[in-house]
């Protein structure tokens, strides 16, 4: 009977502390891309940041942002200047747009709401 107990609880301990590594990391339509992202009336989710960094490409500058262990790649419409550098993190807001960007047109198009660099 104690061995019985012991086998549950233990079972029960090691379902509860999975790793969130297993569960899937979906992009959401629009708005970044974060696990803790809360949407607002206008399908933005512009009250977290999301880790990324800058890649200058030949087609343009995109931005690789993290999400877990998940890395998509976008292509920003509204890059500043100022961060048009390659390999430079980024901790920023955006929104996804529904439509392709025009410069690399194989990546998502966004919106950078926010941005500054991080080491």
């Amino acid at each position: 009977m104690n061995r019985l107990v012991i086998l549950i609880v233990v079972l029960g301990s090691l379902i509860s502390c999975r790793s969130t590594k297993d569960l899937p990391a979906e992009l959401p339509k629009s708005g970044t891309q974060n696990e803790t992202a809360k949407p607002n009336g206008n399908g933005s989710y512009n009250e977290t940041y999301s880790l990324g960094e800058v890649q200058l490409l030949d087609c343009g500058p995109v931005v690789q942002v993290y999400t877990g262990e998940k890395k998509t790649v976008f292509s920003p419409v509204n890059l500043d200047q100022k961060f048009r550098i390659d390999k430079l993190r980024l901790k920023l807001k955006f929104k996804v747009l529904d439509e392709k960007a025009t410069t690399c047109s194989e990546f998502l198009a966004i919106e950078i709401e926010e941005a500054f660099a991080v080491r």
